[in-house]
């Protein structure tokens, strides 16, 4: 399928015949608002957690591509909602994998996650960030980790990025049901969460697959898609969703092969996203934030929200 093509957003219903009633199409789960994506690598240990957090936020459903045959059985028990699906598509790799459950989703927004994922306990962060798209009609994608206005190469991501610590806090703040909220716009953000209106995904046909082989880790594909959204006209913003990752260890990390193969894919691919920033108008971000109000004390300000979410750190997940 060509990057540009896209699928239709809703399973086409034909109208007019009178012999069949019409079909009750209020229940949650026939159209749900949110579809959950969700890929894992050996993360059964953590999958009660996202399942039962997940399904806090009663209009969702959760797809889930198991990238190892390892703690599919965890996951099958987990995954207990009347609208989940657990795809196994060993060794495809992120990419690919999110790329394949947007294609089957059928909410308005696409909900991007990984395996190692710890949510708040409750689901104000997603009615949170609901709430930003509710105020931003261009806006097409909104990160809750990191966002930047240059190439996040890994070893000085953490230095030129907004969001979560260690990176700097968010500037400024939108006015939300009366409330302001920390967010900003940006030029790219980093993969987890990401909430995406995914007419705008599929517009733009969805993550790039030629970012890496199957079986190797897509580093970039989040700065990619970011710039080809603003190149067609949408917004990508930042907030905080508080939303944090790293539950059982970092695999990838530990792996020397995968280690390597992850730092040549940085390189590549970060090559790549410079040649797309150079065309991409950093312009069109800054007024887009002039219109923000701008935060006093913007580390008070993230540290107030990230303890009224409920922020977990990895290791103390689990706990209610």
């Amino acid at each position: 399928m060509a990057r540009h093509a896209f699928l239709p957003l809703s399973p086409r219903r034909s109208e007019g015949w009178k012999a069949r009633p019409p079909c009750n199409t209020s229940s949650p789960l026939e159209q749900p608002l949110v579809s959950a994506l969700l890929q894992t690598f050996k993360d059964g240990g953590n999958a009660r957690q996202l399942s039962r957090r997940l399904h806090a936020f009663a209009r969702l459903e959760l797809l889930a591509n198991a990238d190892s045959a390892v703690d599919v059985a965890r996951w099958v028990a987990a995954l207990d909602g009347p609208a989940d699906y657990l795809l196994l598509s060993p060794n495809v790799h992120e990419i690919r994998a999110y790329n394949r459950l947007a294609r089957m989703a059928r909410g308005e927004f696409l909900l991007v996650l990984q395996g190692d994922h710890c949510l708040p306990p409750t689901p104000a962060w997603l009615h949170e960030g609901l709430e930003i798209f509710a105020r931003l009609p261009r806006l097409a994608m909104l990160g809750g980790q990191m966002g930047f206005n240059q190439v996040p190469y890994r070893r000085v991501a953490e230095n030129v990025s907004w969001g979560a610590p260690p990176c700097r806090a968010v500037p400024s703040q939108l006015s939300v049901g009366g409330r302001g909220v920390p967010f900003m716009f940006v030029s790219g953000v980093n993969i987890g969460p990401l909430l995406i209106r995914r007419e705008a995904f599929l517009r733009v046909g969805g993550f790039d697959e030629a970012f890496s082989c199957a079986g190797q880790p897509g580093i970039q594909l989040d700065t990619e898609l970011s710039l080809q959204l603003w190149r067609q006209g949408y917004q990508v913003g930042l907030w905080y969703s508080a939303v944090s990752n790293g539950v059982g260890g970092r695999k990838t990390r530990t792996d020397r092969a995968q280690k390597r193969v992850r730092n040549q894919n940085d390189v590549i691919n970060g090559r790549r996203c410079e040649r797309l920033f150079r065309q991409h108008d950093l312009a069109v971000v800054d007024a887009a934030n002039k219109q923000l109000e701008w935060l006093p004390d913007p580390e008070a300000a993230r540290d107030d929200r990230l303890l009224s979410l409920g922020m977990r750190s990895p290791k103390r997940c689990s706990e209610e």
